[in-house]
């Protein structure tokens, strides 16, 4: 017989016989409702935060990740295009994306899912130049690399910079006749990296599309970038803004 501390006591006499196999009591059992049934609200939100914030956190970063993953899906199902920067449109009302996302993007026919991109930004060089101006300078360089930027709409001075790379289509070469007999008096010629002079743009200032755009440059230059995979919908873009027949 194993002798413990309560054996003894029951020798001696301490524990009365009819109790020695009577168990305590359990506590009663309360689900999770119960428990809160039974506080207030201060207690209720003290209770769940310390029980349940690791689960409440887990859910609302799954959800996040949900939400995130959804997007990036959905607009995957999204086709560029044309994607178009304006550059150096300096107003207080800003450029107005409208007749060119949504007006032009009716008129040439384009789907629910063809999306037209656009997008403004400021530029300067030389000992101007900030660290947002290097920021953009950087971006459009990505997109140009990344064959994503079709057309440039800008002033002078950042027309002759690119060009100056190569960076436009010479209009003279590219151009439908029926753009360019429209057109050629508009055209706008600057040197590339040889130094020779081409017609990389054309003066769009003065047209409906500038004015209901808000794009306040004088020249305002459209150029279209020489590396774009989309020239077919720039030219469109043109016959749109010139009211030319497609």
């Amino acid at each position: 017989m194993r002798i413990t501390e309560e054996s003894m006591k029951q020798a001696s006499g301490e524990i009365p016989a009819e109790n020695q196999n009577i168990k305590k009591p359990e506590e009663p059992h309360l689900t999770e409702r119960e428990k809160l049934r039974s506080m207030n609200f201060r207690d209720k939100l003290w209770y769940i935060w310390n029980y349940y914030r690791f689960h409440m956190v887990a859910v609302v970063l799954a959800i996040v990740v949900a939400v995130n993953v959804g997007t990036v899906v959905y607009h995957s199902t999204f086709h560029t295009a044309l994607h178009c920067m304006i550059i150096n449109s300096r107003d207080e009302e800003g450029f107005q994306a409208e007749p060119l996302e949504q007006d032009f993007a009716s008129w040439a026919g384009l789907g629910k899912k063809e999306e037209i991109i656009s997008e403004t930004t400021f530029l300067a060089f030389g000992d101007d130049a900030s660290e947002y101006i290097y920021a953009s300078m950087a971006k459009i360089s990505a997109l140009v690399a990344a064959k994503d930027l079709d057309v440039m709409i800008c002033d002078e001075e950042t027309l002759d910079h690119y060009s100056s790379m190569d960076g436009y289509l010479d209009l003279e070469t590219v151009l439908p006749e029926d753009i360019f007999s429209v057109v050629k008096d508009r055209l706008y010629y600057t040197e590339n990296a040889d130094g020779t002079r081409h017609a990389y743009a054309v003066d769009i200032s003065g047209t409906a599309f500038a004015e209901d755009s808000n794009i306040q440059l004088s020249p305002a230059l459209f150029g279209i970038v020489s590396n774009s995979v989309r020239t077919d919908m720039a030219e469109s873009l043109l016959r749109y803004i010139f009211e030319i027949a497609q």
